[in-house]
């Protein structure tokens, strides 16, 4: 083996690509962006998770409070629904004088009393006695029920939380006797308005923080109540939060009117109700607002670092390769004369001198196997011209003699026509291609010849071509070969009626000359056998008329072209010859 001197691969070595891009990207931008993105990354994060600690904490506190006092309306409502005194009015009224009804009502209206000062989230509070046609509120009463009052049944029927919507105020109500109530009225029922303000006024002081806020909602989000004078879209975006998970309490980053909110909710399923806190997240990571600049500052610095490096590769590195992978691709379309020069003495000007190398020799090769494929093409088809069956011209001229004996002179112009047409055909040696159109009248004049030998006993069907594939150029005599395969490997022999079919399917891209026949002879197993045979034919193969029109049209089309080999339905072979348009070799 020679030795390469030691100056030259010093000198081709010298300026190594590949360490200083290693190097340069490592020294310049991974520590900056690293140590950039760790602080304010980690900041970021310990900042916003004691904000959500912080939220969640609060919203469990002031749920608690609320379902506290919400709770203690339900027990004041269930105690006051079973009041001695009320259900015995409810009852005896009818009896009573007017003093003694007049008496209760009033000892009703003190308990009313008692009952809206026990809370300071009741803002009042309703009886409703139906046998008396009666209201009786804290500081009045009403002598009638209309009609829309006694509706709140409808609502109450399907409601199973003890917050309602009813005449835009939030109502707890509770009947006597319990139950559905749908044509008919209970005895009397209890309705306590929530005191709206009071809660406002509590959700108002949950947060102080600039844009942040606490809205009270029921879990559908049919009402809201709300710290501030925020408009209900906004409202009803935020509180989606809550609806969209299913665990009674989270945190979550939602995104409102183009601006980020770090929020926390927490349901309490008994009373339907769900409380949501949020804060602007700018307000939460204003703290890491100095830390931000310097990052962007670190950010800015990267990218200018990062441009002029990938400048650079570009100068050094990208542009040649983009050369390099430009001439692959020239070589790949067919284009061996590509020659690359270089301006510099390092790995790529090695690449560009063996890449012209390699060209030379790719050249040089290609010249003499192509000249030995076109010359062996070309000897294949002239022996496939020569390849005229004695067989064949033997009956052809027996049939034309019985024709004579018979002075049949109709069938023997026609016949000696075709003949004559056919033997043209196959000795013409200027030309290697033909259209398809004049192909294929090839392959049906051979096929006509034969059923004026057979008769009756064999039936041709022959399709016609595409008009837009009729002018294709293709090789010739690549259709009656396989036409005369199939008489003699599969009809010739035959007892029965003989059918030869021919048809094309096609469409933009191929097109397909269908080829079959019903002969019996060809059994299953040798049918896979010859196309397992096809698919990786040897070089030792014996060369057939039908395996030198496969290779043909493979060397012609490509290898997705040639000859596929299946079981007809008519039951003997089907041969299709397929050529791929625009993959011409």
């Amino acid at each position: 083996m020679r030795r390469i001197p030691l100056f030259t691969r010093r000198n081709l070595l010298s300026i190594g690509l590949y360490p200083k891009i290693v190097l340069i990207f490592m020294a310049a931008i991974i520590p900056i962006l690293f140590v950039g993105s760790m602080l304010v990354v980690n900041g970021e994060k310990a900042i916003r998770r004691e904000v959500e600690n912080s939220l969640s904490s609060r919203v469990h506190f002031y749920v608690a409070e609320l379902s506290t006092a919400l709770e203690h309306i339900v027990n004041l409502k269930r105690e006051y629904i079973f009041d001695q005194d009320i259900q015995r009015f409810s009852t005896m009224s009818p009896v009573m004088s007017d003093y003694e009804r007049r008496v209760e009502v009033l000892a009703l209206q003190k308990k009313m009393q008692t009952l809206k000062s026990s809370s300071a989230y009741i803002e009042n509070v309703a009886l409703f006695m139906v046998s008396e046609q009666k209201i009786i509120y804290p500081n009045r009463i009403s002598y009638s029920i209309n009609k829309e009052e006694t509706d709140i049944h409808q609502l109450l029927n399907h409601k199973a939380t003890p917050i309602i919507v009813w005449n835009n105020q939030l109502i707890q109500a509770e009947r006597f006797p319990t139950g559905t109530y749908e044509d008919s009225l209970p005895a009397y029922w209890i309705e306590i308005t929530i005191n709206e303000q009071k809660i406002k006024s509590m959700l108002s002081q949950m947060l102080t923080e600039n844009g942040g806020n606490a809205i009270l909602s029921d879990l559908e989000g049919n009402w809201m109540l709300s710290g501030d004078d925020s408009n209900d879209h906004f409202q009803r975006q935020m509180t989606e939060m809550h609806q969209m998970h299913s665990e009674p309490s989270g945190q979550n980053v939602t995104r409102v009117d183009e601006r980020d909110y770090i929020a926390a909710f927490e349901r309490s399923p008994e009373l339907g109700i769900a409380l949501t806190l949020y804060m602007p997240e700018e307000v939460v990571l204003q703290p890491l607002a100095g830390y931000q600049w310097w990052f962007r500052i670190l950010i800015a610095t990267a990218v200018v670092i990062i441009l002029l490096f990938a400048y650079w590769i570009y100068l050094f590195l990208q542009r040649p390769l983009q050369r390099l992978v430009r001439a692959f691709r020239k070589v790949s379309e067919g284009a061996f004369d590509v020659q690359l020069k270089s301006r510099g003495r390092d790995e790529i000007d090695y690449f560009y001198e063996q890449f012209n190398r390699m060209m030379g020799t790719i050249q040089s090769l290609i010249h003499d196997v192509y000249e030995q494929g076109i010359r062996s093409q070309r000897a294949e088809l002239k022996h496939l011209q020569a390849q005229i069956n004695p067989h064949f011209l033997y009956n052809t001229y027996y049939r034309l003699h019985r024709m004579a004996q018979n002075e049949d002179t109709d069938n023997i112009k026609l016949y000696t026509r075709l003949l004559g047409d056919y033997l043209k055909y196959i000795t013409r040696n200027g030309q290697e291609e033909a259209t398809l159109r004049i192909e294929v009248d090839h392959a049906r004049t051979y096929a006509d010849i034969l059923k004026m030998r057979f008769r009756d006993k064999l039936t041709i069907e022959w399709g016609e071509l595409p008009p837009e594939w009729e002018n294709t150029l293709v090789p010739r005599l690549i259709v009656q070969p396989i036409v005369e395969n199939a008489f003699i490997h599969g009809l010739e022999e035959l007892d029965g009626q003989g059918i030869l079919r021919f048809t094309v399917n096609s469409d933009k891209q191929s097109l397909s000359l269908i080829i079959e026949d019903n002969g019996n002879l060809l059994t299953d197993d040798r049918l896979e056998e010859i196309a397992n045979e096809w698919q990786s034919p040897s070089e030792h193969m014996e060369t057939t008329g039908m395996l030198n029109v496969h290779r043909r049209l493979g060397l012609k089309y490509g290898a997705s072209s040639g000859l596929r080999i299946s079981r007809s339905e008519l039951g003997g072979m089907r041969v299709d010859i397929i050529l791929r348009s625009g993959e011409e070799a």
